[in-house]
């Protein structure tokens, strides 16, 4: 929003800058082509506008912007540098995409790691991964990575899903891969403490015995996702308080799922009238499921409202902290009614859409990236944006470490 705009808004507030470039016609063919998607990293966000060209701003220590943004000649001012406030809190686009011709349909912004798949399927990745010690870097020998580079060539991908400091993919073929920082089993495979530069270079994460073809990926902070062709889930990676949805309680294994196991309750079965998990969001002890027929199930830390369950609910009896297996979070309106069609989750906190453009949101947070107000938590999915009556309808959200993007159009 600019180095003008440096503040905390407990509520959505339009983005003036994005609106301007819309008038201008900048954001796709005229006056009036805007957004098509957003992505909300650790302190970074990006945008797809309707030409596929890929605009970030934010944080850029890490290289997670894309581009370069210290040190950059002036051309209205020879000998002189632009100002980097300017570069980083604006969006900016990403030039060297759109020299190569690069047309993004998919982003996805971790803590410092972003990427982005093309309409041909091509994967391009930035940044650099972080592990418990310090730097992991972007790749072997290579600490940071400022523009983005071809990863997996050769591969048609699909999906992408990032936690804080690792990265998945989803090719067509229904192969995922992985990457990044795997201290905590979340890339699906055990990574030697001497050996965790390898981390950075993907390889494939197998689901089951006979490698099951995937059709859905998510992650969390520190965990991972994956849906295969029968319907069923798996989960793996950190499951502290439960968040892997396995039905392991912490507290009497392994705080760490190292390969794949399937998550409890969502298999096409369980689930029954034919419904399957569609998306899945994680945060950084939590873990949001959504079904085909618009329902939410969550899983994980529940302390500070994260998985939006109402006071009395039988899975948070005993002052129980935590849900080791996936429950169903009941919302205003009935998912048959007005189906969630879309879910994100940040930190400690969440945000859903649903068919008729309502936008609910639940959680904790202090720098009002939930947007209920000046009140730091709600307990249970509150309205951000009416279902009906207002002035805008929602299409779409994500939540990143303290701040959340939404996507939104005027009501006709």
């Amino acid at each position: 929003m600019g180095p003008s705009f440096l503040d905390e808004f407990p509520k959505p507030r339009k983005n003036t800058w994005v609106e301007e470039k819309m008038t201008e016609g900048a954001l796709g063919a005229g006056p009036g082509a805007g957004v098509i998607a957003v992505a909300a990293g650790g302190m970074h966000s990006l945008f797809i506008d309707e030409n596929g060209t890929i605009w970030s701003c934010g944080v850029n220590d890490d290289a997670a912007l894309g581009r370069i943004t210290k040190d950059v000649p002036d051309p209205d001012e020879p000998g002189k540098f632009k100002n980097v406030d300017i570069l980083t809190s604006i969006p900016h686009p990403l030039q060297s995409l759109i020299d190569d011709k690069f047309r993004a349909v998919k982003i996805a912004a971790g803590d410092s790691i972003s990427a982005a798949i093309s309409t041909e399927g091509q994967l391009r990745v930035w940044g650099s991964f972080r592990a418990n010690e310090g730097s992991l870097g972007f790749a072997s020998g290579n600490s940071h990575q400022f523009i983005p580079e071809v990863v997996l060539a050769g591969e048609q991908c699909a999906a992408l899903a990032t936690g804080n400091n690792h990265l998945l993919v989803l090719t067509t073929q229904g192969t995922i891969y992985s990457w990044g920082a795997g201290e905590q089993g979340q890339l699906g495979r055990k990574i030697m403490e001497r050996r965790k530069i390898h981390g950075t270079v993907p390889e494939r994460v197998v689901l089951g015995a006979r490698g099951r073809r995937a059709v859905v990926i998510g992650a969390g902070n520190l965990h991972s996702f994956a849906v295969d062709e029968a319907g069923d889930v798996w989960g793996w990676g950190l499951n502290s308080a439960g968040q892997t949805g396995t039905g392991i309680n912490p507290a009497d294994a392994d705080a760490i799922v190292n390969v794949p196991r399937k998550v409890v309750g969502l298999s096409v079965e369980e689930l029954g009238s034919g419904a399957r998990v569609v998306e899945i969001a994680g945060g950084d002890l939590h873990t949001l499921f959504l079904t085909s027929d618009g329902r939410v199930f969550a899983c994980g830390r529940a302390d500070s409202c994260q998985l939006g369950l109402p006071e009395g609910h039988a899975a948070l009896a005993d002052d129980a902290t935590f849900v080791a297996t996936a429950v169903h979070v009941p919302f205003p309106d009935d998912a048959e009614d007005d189906p969630v069609v879309h879910v994100s989750a940040g930190t400690r906190f969440n945000a859903a859409v649903t068919q008729a453009g309502a936008l609910y949101a639940w959680g904790e947070g202090s720098q009002g990236e939930v947007g209920v107000g000046d009140a730091e938590r709600a307990p249970t999915p509150t309205v951000v944006v009416r279902r009906e009556g207002g002035s805008w309808a929602a299409m779409g959200v994500s939540c990143g470490g303290q701040h959340s993007l939404g996507l939104f159009r005027k009501r006709v």
